[in-house]
């Protein structure tokens, strides 16, 4: 059970009002997301070059005659149906253009991609780095189609840096239109004075002035200094560092000690990832949370020293512990999942990262381990997710080494796709469960119930304190038929798609039963995948999506009962509809928005600010869905331990 907490004497309601109302004000003062917004090829890549070979290819490959180089360098910054428009002479809807956007898809992947590293230009990495620490947002706005844009960062080392990419996929109308930059500010509920374009195109500082955004245009790039000039940009610059002397003195100071102090607490090592046994120190992600909500960073700070102190559960945090052995390529795989020894695992992947870089870390080690992402109660995916969110490097590497300490297999190797659902979108998947459990109740419950009785499992020791840990074990570990046949749309769906309609799900789930806990913990694990799977090859992110479907049914089955179809199909007809989404441009909801992040902060249970920071992040994403912020007030409350916590830790 908890020890009892001393109450705190309660306030009057013109008390509470008056705190909340300086809060607020506090925030808005205190809320600036600075954003750098960079175009791609010219920019931050010296692309254009082996553009033109790539464009040569695919004239090539159609049997067209080549065309001057100089003609091809002038479309670069066009979308690739225009660019190939204007160079064959004919519309972008002509089938030689769908041709040529196909072939020069392709070379591409076999001209570009293997080069990309040795195209970034001087200053690049090291700058895009500078801004980040400094606190500025870094986004990507390109002509590239987005999946080509993620692959030639990847391939150049710099996607993990960028939180917002925006391809011309991505939009209606791309560049020159100002509808790139405004989707980047949507996505961060930013402010166009906040913000600065870098391109070395005219596209791309007229895109700027549209949008209201200051620019900077580069000489190294696609086109002349004198065309640059005759577009206005605010600023020229000859070098990557001049960029990055442009933007932090364009910018508007959001406090660099305050972002110096956020950025102390996500590198502290002072702590240990759990206390009392298994419970998690989740103080790293309220710091995220609140960070994100745009706290000022001493709230953050005191926020945080509360927690160190007196967690939730009525005990502090514990100290950082020496690692006891060294892990290494030929032995990490034997310690996954055997809880021990976490600072090893630090070491371990902190040596690797330093070796290979974050991206190829990540790419090496994830696949093995994604399986996993139930453990620790999802909070070792948190962990991982929210520090890649953040772009803070130590916590991704504790998020990573948690993965492996905690990891919990959801064996989706079991899974494969039933013909039977194959014209099933995901809520058809979860309603059509929901209906399974109501028409099998009894028996489900009773098989549950045999499966966490079942004393002979392979369960860790320290698991068997926790009730919630050693039932989603179990019952993964035994596995239930209806968990691993799986729909089409889980390997087959555009990942973001299936992303955005798990969240709306796994949000339908918690207004069903509101304040639920580990329901609450799907939410904030889905932020987290999205993240990780980003990190991943393109091609490998539908298996974070099996991953996350097979985990959520393992956990969802786990309780013992299952939300009734019923309930779930009218709070749909509540939310799914045109009518349920909010003007995001209209302040009442954004005073709403700061009314329940002033809530949040006065909430020691660090689960709330999480709920508020991902539902307002979703809001902003889904262009203002109504189900988001109804589900961000519906606070939790940490539950009361179980009477094995009377128990000693086993470590």
């Amino acid at each position: 059970m908890k020890p009892p907490r001393t109450p705190n004497q309660p306030k009057t309601h013109s008390q509470t009002q008056t705190h909340v109302q300086a809060h607020v004000l506090a925030q808005e003062a205190a809320a600036v997301t600075r954003v750098a917004m960079f175009d791609l090829d010219g920019t931050l890549v010296d692309s254009p070059r082996a553009i033109v070979e790539a464009f040569a290819v695919a004239f090539e490959a159609m049997g067209a005659a080549p065309r001057d180089p100089a003609d091809v360098r002038a479309t670069i910054g066009l979308p690739l149906e225009q660019a190939f428009g204007k160079l064959l002479g004919v519309p972008q809807d002509d089938p030689q253009v769908t041709e040529g956007v196909a072939r020069y898809q392709e070379a591409f992947r076999t001209v570009i991609l293997p080069r990309a590293r040795s195209l970034v230009f001087p200053g690049v990495a090291e700058g895009l780095d500078e801004l980040r620490r400094g606190g500025v947002v870094l986004t990507v706005a390109t002509s590239k189609f987005h999946a080509s844009a993620d692959a030639l960062l990847t391939a150049a080392g710099l996607r993990d840096l960028i939180t917002v990419l925006i391809g011309a996929d991505d939009v209606t109308h791309p560049k020159p239109h100002p509808e790139p930059g405004l989707l980047i500010l949507e996505r961060l509920d930013a402010r166009p004075e906040h913000a600065v374009m870098v391109g070395d195109t005219t596209h791309d500082l007229r895109m700027a002035e549209a949008a209201g955004i200051a620019s900077v245009a580069v000489t190294y790039g696609v086109h002349s200094r004198a065309e640059l000039e005759a577009a206005r940009p605010t600023f020229v610059a000859e070098t990557f560092p001049d960029v990055v002397d442009r933007i932090l003195a364009t910018l508007p100071d959001s406090g660099p000690a305050g972002n110096t102090l956020v950025e102390d607490m996500l590198n502290d090592r002072t702590y240990h990832i759990e206390f009392n046994g298994h419970l998690t120190n989740h103080v790293k992600h309220a710091v995220v949370a609140l960070a994100g909500l745009g706290v000022a960073p001493e709230r953050i700070k005191a926020y945080h020293d509360n927690y160190v102190k007196l967690t939730p559960y009525g005990c502090p945090v514990e100290p950082a512990r020496a690692p006891q052995q060294t892990i290494e390529d030929d032995n990490w795989l034997q310690l996954i999942g055997k809880r021990q020894d976490f600072a090893a695992h630090c070491e371990f992947f902190d040596r690797r990262e330093r070796e290979l870089g974050m991206p190829e870390m990540l790419r090496r080690y994830l696949p093995r381990l994604l399986s996993g992402w139930v453990g620790a109660l999802q909070h070792a995916t948190i962990h991982l997710g929210w520090a890649l969110d953040s772009g803070n490097r130590w916590m991704a590497i504790e998020g990573i080494a948690y993965l492996a300490f905690a990891h919990v297999d959801c064996h989706p190797e079991r899974a494969a796709v039933h013909d039977a659902y194959g014209a099933e979108r995901p809520k058809d998947s979860l309603l059509r469960i929901a209906r399974y459990w109501e028409d099998n109740r009894q028996q489900l419950g009773a098989w549950v119930q045999n499966v966490v009785d079942d004393t002979t499992a392979d369960i860790h020791p320290e698991l068997l304190r926790s009730g919630l840990q050693s039932r989603i074990a179990r019952t993964l570990g035994e596995g239930h038929p209806r968990i691993y046949e799986t729909p089409a749309w889980v390997t087959d769906q555009d990942t973001d798609a299936s992303w955005d309609q798990l969240a709306y799900l796994v949000t339908l789930l918690y207004l069903a039963e509101p304040g639920d806990f580990l329901l609450l913990h799907l939410m904030t694990a889905l932020h987290a995948m999205r993240h990780i799977a980003d990190a991943l090859p393109a091609e490998q992110r539908s298996e974070a999506v099996k991953c996350y479907w097979t985990g959520i049914l393992g956990v969802l089955f786990s309780r013992g009962h299952f939300a009734r179809p019923g309930k779930l199909t009218a709070l749909d007809s509540l939310f799914d509809t045109d009518m349920a989404v909010d003007d995001v441009t209209d302040p009442r909801w954004a005073r709403e928005w700061d009314w329940l992040v002033a809530r949040a902060v006065e909430e020691e249970e660090e689960h709330n600010p999480k709920l508020v920071y991902v539902m307002r992040a979703m809001w902003h994403r889904t262009g203002g869905r109504s189900i988001y912020r109804v589900a961000a007030g519906q606070f939790t409350a940490t539950p009361e331990l179980p009477a094995t916590f009377e128990q000693p830790p086993v470590d």
